[in-house]
């Protein structure tokens, strides 16, 4: 019959020890250093593993612990008792000093469990299969980081397709490897570019990851509607097939040198104002046209955004014929057509930070709403529709007059 002991519970190796049952010892010690060395292997928890592990043996030997040391002395009395000695002063003894406890035997199973912690630490630095084998966190990583940094502004100079895109990391969805590789295309189609590499700051650096900003400075020597900018990027680089390559990559701030004052960041914006935050606001509802020349994704090259409103139709309460048209580098993006109450208003805000301005097109007074879209490859995308006109525009957060809109990185409404 199992009863509880809650001694050997919490202390079962030093439990054991102190009944003189070592063969259980050996097992348990045994069986963790094989378990350890599998988790080590395959880049596991091993915290977890350990947690999990411990209490499943301490949990058997609190309950089994009693019945188990019952069977184990009894087995020893039998042994001895079919022994050579007669004399039942000395098989008494005999058993006394085979049986009975042993504060030895703790203390030795002390000594074990440092040297057992030795052993681990020793482990830890095993390779792992998930971990750089070849890529070495050591004294060289930042001048490794730099060179790759440059080596791939150099790319871009020479316009270098296939050396630049070998320095980007391949996901498993490819949906940005194309993107990269279409905005390079465009880039070099249209524009003869020199750039400059200056204050390596890094952020962080682990096996894994390495985070370094860096000022760039990109100036135009041949082509047209470019404007020279100094930009602070943050880039982010992941191993991938022994090498270090572009996994992300944010732009921190823009100054063009055509202008006297920098331009604000995006994270900087904080308030609805025109000097900062592009903005189209129609003269009517019906019949106007204006543009302007935007840098919607903050690669230091103007798209050109044009606003039109159809003609007066039949009715004079709604224009469902107004039209956005954004261009990149020549390539124009499949038309917005949407409708307005009243003279619409057109916003430009990178809301999630992630580099690419959202659009923002209010439809009037008479209904107002906000209707918020997205650049994707295939166009611009709706995300969703807001109440309100826009009062303030802030990372991660909308506040119009009727409500204050909190959005996630996905650019998902958080109540």
């Amino acid at each position: 019959m199992n009863t509880w002991n809650w001694a050997a519970f919490f202390f079962p190796l030093f439990w054991f020890g102190y009944r003189k049952m070592y063969k259980p010892i050996f097992s348990i010690v045994v069986f963790f250093l094989v378990i350890n060395l599998v988790i080590i292997v395959l880049g596991a928890d091993k915290v977890i593993f350990n947690t999990v592990i411990g209490f499943m043996v301490s949990f058997t030997v609190g309950i089994t612990g009693n019945r188990f040391y019952r069977h184990h002395a009894l087995k020893r009395i039998s042994e001895m008792s079919e022994g050579n000695i007669r004399d039942v002063k000395l098989l008494k003894n005999e058993i006394q000093l085979r049986g009975g406890t042993s504060w030895k035997s703790v203390f030795a199973l002390v000594l074990l469990g440092v040297s057992l912690l030795l052993v681990m630490t020793m482990l830890r630095f095993t390779p792992t299969n998930n971990k750089l084998t070849e890529l070495e966190v050591g004294p060289n990583i930042e001048s490794e980081i730099i060179k790759v940094l440059e080596d791939n502004i150099q790319a871009l100079e020479n316009e270098n397709m296939d050396e630049y895109m070998s320095k980007v990391y391949t996901h498993a969805e490819q949906t940005t490897f194309a993107e990269i590789k279409k905005m390079l295309s465009d880039l070099f189609e249209n524009f003869d570019l020199a750039y400059e590499l200056r204050d390596f700051e890094f952020l962080s650096i682990s096996e894994q990851e390495v985070k370094v900003r860096v000022t760039q400075t990109t100036t135009l020597v041949k082509g047209e509607n470019f404007r020279d900018n100094e930009s602070i990027f943050i880039h982010t680089l992941k191993p991938q097939k022994e090498e270090w390559k572009f996994y992300d990559s944010k732009v921190e701030s823009i100054k063009y040198f055509t202008e006297e004052q920098s331009v604000k960041s995006n994270a900087e914006f904080t308030s609805n104002d025109s000097s900062y935050i592009p903005t189209l606001k129609a003269p009517s509802m019906f019949d106007f046209f204006i543009g302007d020349k935007i840098d919607v994704n903050n690669d230091g090259i103007l798209e050109t955004i044009s606003f039109r409103g159809g003609a007066k139709g039949s009715s004079t309460y709604l224009n469902t014929n107004v039209e956005i048209v954004v261009e990149f580098g020549g390539l124009e993006i499949t038309p917005l057509i949407l409708s307005a109450e009243n003279a619409p208003i057109l916003y430009f805000y990178d809301i999630n930070q992630d580099g690419w301005m959202e659009l923002f097109f209010e439809t009037g007074a008479r209904i107002i709403g906000t209707e918020m879209y997205e650049f994707t490859p295939d166009g611009l995308a709706k995300l969703t529709t807001l109440n309100g006109s826009v009062e303030k525009f802030a990372p991660y957060e909308i506040i119009t007059s009727e409500y204050s809109y909190v959005f996630d990185k996905s650019l998902i409404v958080s109540n």
